[in-house]
């Protein structure tokens, strides 16, 4: 069987030993965040440049840097839909949000949409499998909130925070009650933090009590 469907590390694609996800040499660049971290945003306090109290959004907590080896296990799994990369994102990101939100109780879990034209491109929403992956080993009820209104200039090619709010404000509407809830809003990656806040502010403004987030990964300034 391992010689029909070998296993292979989710970062580089390497042939590797079973019963480990990552190979020796990614395991080097692969920098999980120290849970001494911002409140905020969840980065490491040292690199964190966070204006956290102006946020929408309770709290972020991010599994790693995605600079380095997390940035090619997210960039693998956009691009292939692996299911071996799914497990392992679903994995890290399950254990994280058990030990940083174990006190909190979340009425249900939601996703950052992606763009109909990204998710016919791509023939899914990586966002969307990878809260069904952790609601199934969480136990959470996952939902649809969020819907994209327009399409938008992606927010990649924008570098600063100021343009990504200006770029992605109004994009987003609630599509279902959510009055009293706290909701966990999962992503894959967290830049500046835009995007998270702004699906953050349409869930408030639809009624919701609190939103926590939850990334694979975050990006830190140069």
């Amino acid at each position: 069987m391992s010689f029909l469907f070998p296993n292979k590390c989710v970062a580089c694609g390497e042939i590797i030993e079973d019963g480990v996800s990552v190979c020796e040499n990614c395991r080097k660049t692969l920098y999980r965040i120290d849970r001494q971290c911002c409140k905020y945003c969840g980065r490491d306090i040292p690199l964190c440049g966070c204006l956290g109290k102006n946020n929408y959004f309770f709290r972020n907590v991010s599994v790693f840097r995605y600079d380095g080896s997390a940035g090619k296990i997210v960039k693998r799994y956009k691009m292939g839909k692996i299911t071996q990369i799914s497990v392992y994102i679903c994995k890290e990101l399950s254990m994280l949000i058990s030990e940083a939100y174990r006190d909190v109780y979340f009425d249900c879990m939601t996703f950052v949409p992606v763009s109909r034209v990204k998710k016919l491109f791509r023939g899914f929403d990586h966002a969307e499998l990878i809260a069904k992956g952790v609601s199934e080993i969480l136990g959470l009820e996952n939902t649809a909130l969020l819907k994209r209104r327009f399409s938008f200039k992606p927010q990649k090619s924008l570098h600063t925070k100021e343009k990504r709010q200006k770029n992605i404000y109004g994009k987003f509407r609630a599509m279902k009650n959510v009055k009293g809830k706290t909701i966990l809003l999962i992503d894959d990656v967290m830049t500046t933090g835009s995007t998270l806040n702004e699906c953050a502010r349409v869930l408030k403004a639809a009624g919701a009590a609190d939103i926590f987030c939850a990334t694979f990964a975050a990006t830190y300034k140069k």
